[in-house]
């Protein structure tokens, strides 16, 4: 630490002083810089975070949409199994693009026939509020009945995604 003088001679003045610190004239203006190059590294850093919310976002719909078609497949499934005879009778039997007005039970007197439309009918609507633009497929072959599930999924991949469903009768 270094004593400076008011003016007065040496020793005559008992003021000690800090020793300032000058900043040299080559760092001004640097300061600046450095703030304008880490605000474009912060906004470089927030888009990628928004980028990868969104994409898990997208994720997490389309997660959601496939658990909705399994539920979905495994609820036909079971009521496939609990009308067999139907079932092996292919009044389970369903295409593409049919709706769910298409099984109306009036007019139905077999029990077992009227009990599978009323099934495709409700499980029809169930498909159609759950799923975008969701369709269904019904298929048996000998013992094993198919059951096939699409719905609008993500535009990257083609936009139709797809759930089958294998029940052994």
């Amino acid at each position: 630490m270094s004593r400076q003088g008011c003016g007065l001679a040496p020793g005559a003045c008992s003021r000690t002083f800090l020793p300032t610190y000058i900043i040299p004239r080559r760092q001004c203006g640097t300061s600046l810089i450095e703030v304008l190059v880490t605000l474009v590294l912060v906004a470089i850093g927030m888009v990628g975070m928004m980028t990868m919310q969104a994409r898990g976002l997208q994720q997490n719909q389309s997660a959601y949409l496939r658990t909705q078609a399994i539920a979905i497949a495994n609820d036909m499934a079971d009521r496939i199994r609990l009308n067999k005879q139907a079932g092996l009778d292919d009044y389970y039997a369903l295409t593409l693009s049919q709706d769910a007005q298409s099984f109306s039970t009036a007019g139905v007197t077999d029990s077992a026939k009227k009990l599978a439309y009323s099934d495709l009918h409700n499980w029809l609507s169930w498909v159609a509020v759950s799923l975008p633009e969701g369709d269904a497929e019904i298929k048996r072959s000998s013992q094993r009945i198919t059951i096939v599930i699409n719905w609008n999924g993500r535009r990257d991949q083609g936009g139709i995604s797809r759930y089958q469903h294998e029940v052994d009768l």
